[in-house]
Formats: structure tokens, sequence, C-alpha cells
């Protein structure tokens, strides 16, 4: 079962540095926006997740010494699952859920869940080992909490 749906492929654009500058954000952070709104079915949040247009992403945020050994942060075992986890975590947790394409409610997840979601539901669908999924788990099980806020992606890092 694919758990994204209504999407074929890359939803973002990347926003050149200067792009990045005008609209306040660190043009030195590579920073991406979602053309098309991203749905995701979650087991883990009870119903289907939905991304808006126009939402601001980092993506994954993996260092760039690790892209080598690891991959870059739009790699596509990773990409559209770091899209609904940078929202769950832009959000504290906090998000609408849907089921069968209307509101339902709202759920409050913790960040352990966020972490689960991207890792045990996410990324199986797009295709990461084992290894990677685990991999990821542990860096946003141990670096993680300082992103898990409501801070605009791009000025956490000084922007």
């Amino acid at each position: 079962m694919n758990r994204f749906y209504g999407c074929v492929g890359d939803l973002s654009i990347q926003l050149a540095p200067w792009e990045s500058t005008r609209r306040g954000l660190d043009p030195s952070v590579s920073m991406f926006l979602l053309k098309e709104e991203l749905r995701f079915r979650s087991d883990i949040a009870g119903g289907d997740l939905v991304v808006p247009a126009g939402f601001f992403s980092d993506l994954a945020s993996i260092p760039k010494i690790a892209w080598t050994v690891f991959a870059d942060p739009d790699a596509p075992f990773i990409e559209l699952g770091a899209w609904i986890h940078d929202y769950l975590y832009g959000h504290v947790g906090r998000v609408p859920v849907f089921r069968g394409g209307v509101p339902s409610g709202s759920t409050a997840l913790t960040r352990k869940r966020c972490d689960q979601i991207l890792c045990f539901e996410a990324m199986p669908d797009l295709g990461a080992a084992t290894w990677q999924r685990r991999a990821v788990y542990g860096a946003l099980r141990i670096f993680g909490a300082g992103s898990f806020n409501t801070d605009p992606p791009g000025r956490r890092w000084g922007a």
C-alpha cells in the first residue's frame, strides 16, 4: 500500500539564495517550496496528513559532511517523508487529520511519534533500506529536539 497519494513525484522547487534572502530566510541553508499539497496516510496519526502548498522546508536536515556517506537532503528515499516530518515538527505535532478527504479533528503527536511516521511509515514506501531508516531514526532521537518547535524553517540557523 502506498501511503503517499495524489502525487507522481517531486512536488517542490529549491529556492535560489537571493530568493531565500528576499523571504527573510538564511541563504546558506537550501530551502524548498512545496508547489502542491502533499497527502500522506498515517496509521500512527490515525488518518491522512496534508502538507499545504506553499510550505517551506529544508527537507532532511542532514549535515553536508554526511552527504557522501548517507545522502543529500532531497534523496528520493526521504524527500517526500521529510515534507511530512518537517510539517509535523513545525507544528509541534499538532496538525489536522483527514479521513475520506474531510477534516476529522486534529492530533497531538509527540516528537517520537513524528519520528516514527517518517522512519517507519514514509521511508519504507520511498524505498529506504532498513539501515537508512534506523540511522535516520537514531539521529532524530539524538539531535531532533531543537527543531521540534514553531520557528519557521531557515530562521532556526540565525537568519
